[in-house]
């Protein structure tokens, strides 16, 4: 089950455009009134406007526009990179997010021992806007990961 496509590339730079036009627009009155105050010298409207402007780009930036930017960085990022295949038992999808390099991921179980001894236990990291399915659990897979980031998962195919 392939987790990205190069859709995904496309909705988060249509996401990072959206929030930074939005931001934008936001701004922009209070641009206009900050320029309009200077140009009639009106010193305290103008400098509330370029307050009023920059708070509202930087409260978006932060809000909105940063996680975007680092959602893109990490689809870059982990998709430019060297990848590993490693098979083993699904033992347990977390249902918490864990907040890693900027992104929200669930921390996903695999034990790569027969036995399931606890030191076969290995930590991936799960996009929280992808999905495995429960059913797998239990079940042995095969991740392919760069470093700890997942970006495949499939069920192993027994052997006749």
């Amino acid at each position: 089950m392939k987790l990205y496509a190069q859709a995904d590339f496309d909705a988060n730079r249509r996401e990072k455009r959206r929030q930074i036009r939005r931001a934008l627009i936001l701004a922009l009155p209070f641009f206009a009134m900050a320029i309009a105050a200077f140009v009639l010298r009106i010193e305290l409207l103008c400098i509330a406007g370029f307050v009023i402007a920059g708070s509202i780009l930087i409260f978006l930036y932060d809000l909105r526009i940063k996680p975007a930017l680092r959602y893109g960085r990490y689809l870059a990022e982990a998709h430019s990179g060297l990848t590993r295949q490693t098979v083993g038992a699904l033992v347990r999808i977390g249902s918490d997010p864990v907040y890693q390099d900027g992104v929200n991921f669930h921390e996903v179980i695999l034990n790569i021992y027969e036995d399931m001894a606890e030191e076969g236990e290995r930590r991936f990291l799960l996009d929280v806007n992808k999905e495995i399915p429960q059913d797998w659990i239990g079940q042995d897979v095969v991740v392919t990961s760069h470093g700890s980031f997942l970006l495949d998962v499939a069920p192993v195919e027994k052997k006749a």
